[in-house]
């Protein structure tokens, strides 16, 4: 199976679907609102932004954040992709994801978006990339869950790379990319995907070191239990010209974030 059709096969959380479906019933909320809450679910955000990208709806550029995917799509086939998507958690199957996926998606996220406003750059763009960077992840582990928590062990990145490759043919962050692509997902988010874990000089699109500055600085916020190596934050800052200064700031608003995220979905 291709990782493409895997990622159809994702499963939703079950706040964020039931949230959606709220929302959607709602008259008073708005598109920001649904789009925040579509955003806080990495699969429910790919399987809405991969459906405005379909050529049925013909948009005349590729979509590549939530809200716009949402104006385009209409609340009501939205509404039918969380309904979709839900229905998939009634199975006894249903599967999360490595350990720590969730929340490390949603902290890169919010950094990005946070860095993202800072240059004055599209934060929703920003924001789904940083959401979805990781989901070759969720494909490996979906694909062969003890072969990959063995490589998550390995003592060093270059180690976790070479044993990717080994054992799925491809690293994860080229996985993801891939199925990206595949879904029509735009130039600029492919290639943050697939070069997120690599050398700041290499993305040619503004989104990439964005991303990778979100990664580190979610890294920074919320470290990974046995995560074998951290980005040069200060490397990554200069690369989108910020500096030292900037790194408060960036965190208090980040956090900011994350917690208007963590409340949504209580709430739910």
């Amino acid at each position: 199976m291709k990782f493409s059709e895997e990622l159809l096969r994702l499963p939703t959380q079950p706040a964020t679907a039931e949230l959606v479906l709220r929302l959607v019933a709602d008259p008073n909320a708005s598109t920001v609102q649904l789009s925040r809450a579509v955003e806080t679910d990495p699969a429910l955000a790919a399987r809405v932004i991969r459906l405005a990208n379909s050529p049925y709806y013909g948009a005349p550029r590729r979509v590549s954040n939530a809200q716009h995917a949402i104006v385009l799509l209409g609340r009501d086939t939205v509404s039918g992709v969380a309904a979709s998507a839900a229905c998939s958690l009634l199975s006894e199957q249903a599967d999360s994801g490595p350990t720590d996926f969730w929340s490390h998606a949603l902290a890169t996220g919010a950094a990005a978006s946070v860095v993202a406003t800072r240059l004055g750059l599209s934060p929703a763009d920003a924001f789904s990339a940083g959401l979805l960077h990781d989901l070759g992840a969720v494909l490996f582990h979906r694909r062969d869950a003890e072969a990959f928590a063995r490589i998550q062990h390995k003592k060093s990145m270059s180690q976790i790379v070479a044993a990717e490759i080994e054992t799925f043919g491809m690293t994860h962050a080229q996985a993801g990319a891939a199925a990206m692509e595949a879904w029509g997902f735009p130039p600029a988010f492919v290639e943050a995907v697939a070069l997120h874990q690599h050398g700041v000089e290499e993305p040619v699109f503004a989104l990439g070191r964005v991303v990778q500055l979100g990664e580190a600085l979610a890294l920074d916020i919320e470290p990974l239990q046995g995560y074998p190596g951290r980005a040069n934050l200060l490397t990554l800052l200069r690369s989108v010209q910020l500096g030292p200064n900037d790194i408060e700031e960036l965190r208090a608003d980040t956090e900011l974030i994350l917690d208007r995220l963590a409340d949504q979905l209580e709430a739910a």
